[in-house]
């Protein structure tokens, strides 16, 4: 995890700590276990519950369990396991319940403060070499490109990302999602969506992103994945050619 992204978790937290704990949450009537998850949930300090603990509190929250305020409270610490790649829920399903609690009507820094973390959660895993972050990143890059509300700044930072874990993402993004991007114009995920698909595809095909896998395939050419920057390569270079692409 970056240092930009963990101080801007601290701000969730700052920004969040009015939003006091409810360990008497409403939920549905059908829920007999309620009064037994609401103190099963209030057990710990906030930081300490884990991606376990959240994991069903996350996916009801708002739809039968709890208000927007009570997602508030435990927002900031969502996001912190979403940040570490321990998410209690799908990545898409905590951010989609900002939509449910209406993000776009909430105080400006509160909004703010949560696209400053989603732009700093795609920087942290766009460098993030690990296996974990390799193992999440389609979905993540997805969820991120749906919510975030400028897309060009998405592909900023992966443009100017010289890491080993940038062009592995990339190379492999490529060659995973050929069909479902070039050929049906979508990005895949939790939901499929078609927005972004035509700004994803011309920076891709853009001269600026071919020279680069071009240049990383001799910086990284002993690794071993770049086998795979260079498939990538060959399929945008095919893909130029179908399309007459000239893109700069």
């Amino acid at each position: 995890m970056t240092e930009r992204l963990k101080n801007n978790i601290e701000k969730l937290y700052e920004t969040f700590e009015k939003y006091h704990s409810n360990s008497a949450m409403n939920g549905s009537p059908n829920y007999d276990d309620l009064d037994k998850w609401n103190k099963e949930l209030f057990s710990k300090p906030l930081r300490e519950l884990d991606q376990d603990d959240l994991s069903l509190y996350t996916g009801k929250a708002m739809t039968t369990w709890g208000n927007a305020n009570d997602y508030k409270h435990f927002l900031p610490r969502i996001f912190e396991l979403t940040a570490e790649l321990r998410t209690p829920y799908e990545i898409w399903i905590a951010f989609d319940k900002l939509t449910l609690a209406e993000f776009q009507n909430w105080e400006e820094e509160e909004q703010k403060v949560i696209q400053e973390f989603m732009i700093a959660l795609w920087e942290s895993i766009v460098n993030d070499n690990s296996r974990k972050a390799e193992f999440e990143f389609k979905d993540y890059f997805s969820a991120i490109a749906h919510f975030y509300p400028k897309f060009s700044d998405l592909l900023d930072v992966w443009t100017e990302s010289e890491s080993k874990a940038g062009i592995k993402h990339l190379a492999e993004f490529i060659i995973e999602e050929q069909t479902t991007l070039f050929d049906r114009k979508k990005i895949s995920g939790f939901q499929d969506q078609k927005q972004n698909a035509e700004e994803l595809l011309n920076w891709i095909l853009s001269n600026k992103t071919l020279n680069k896998i071009q240049q990383k395939y001799f910086e990284f050419e002993t690794e071993s994945f770049a086998e795979k920057v260079s498939w990538a390569e060959q399929i945008i270079t095919n893909e130029r050619k179908s399309t007459a692409h000239n893109n700069v």
